[in-house]
């Protein structure tokens, strides 16, 4: 990302955090990052990301549409060329509107918007969250 000059933002739900500090813990990682947000909770998907709360009515939390959005509005908000947007169940409880463990993950570049879509199903909490943040990478490597 260095090379190519790329600057990347999260707004990260399920994942805690967890994918800003992968990176934060790498030498010359504040030539990358350029700032992410914890949205845990519904309210701060409405007040930190700017999500409608339209749309938190018309599509479930964990869902590809709330990924993509949550991915869009962190790259505008933050200003970085890449933004990633992560919800999910991590389990073992799930969200309403959902019947299992799973993560959505949306990828916004200058040139595309994607989402991905994981099953965790049947993992412990701890290794659900291990998983998507190893498949983020594995995908944003893929893009760049």
């Amino acid at each position: 990302m260095v090379k190519k000059g790329l600057t990347i933002s999260f707004a990260e739900s399920m994942t805690g955090g967890l994918m800003t500090y992968e990176l934060i813990k790498n030498p010359g990682a504040s030539k990358v990052i350029k700032g992410s947000i914890i949205a845990y909770s519904d309210e701060q998907k409405v007040n930190l990301l700017g999500i409608s709360k339209d749309e938190i009515k018309k599509y479930p939390i964990v869902s590809k549409e709330i990924a993509i959005k949550m991915a869009i509005e962190i790259k505008h908000k933050i200003g970085a060329s890449i933004g990633i947007g992560i919800t999910g169940n991590a389990g073992p409880a799930l969200q309403q509107g959902t019947d299992k463990q799973e993560v959505w993950i949306g990828i916004s570049t200058d040139h595309q918007d994607v989402c991905y879509h994981l099953d965790l199903s049947g993992l412990s909490r701890i290794q659900a969250i291990n998983k998507a943040v190893r498949f983020t990478y594995e995908k944003l490597a893929v893009l760049i």
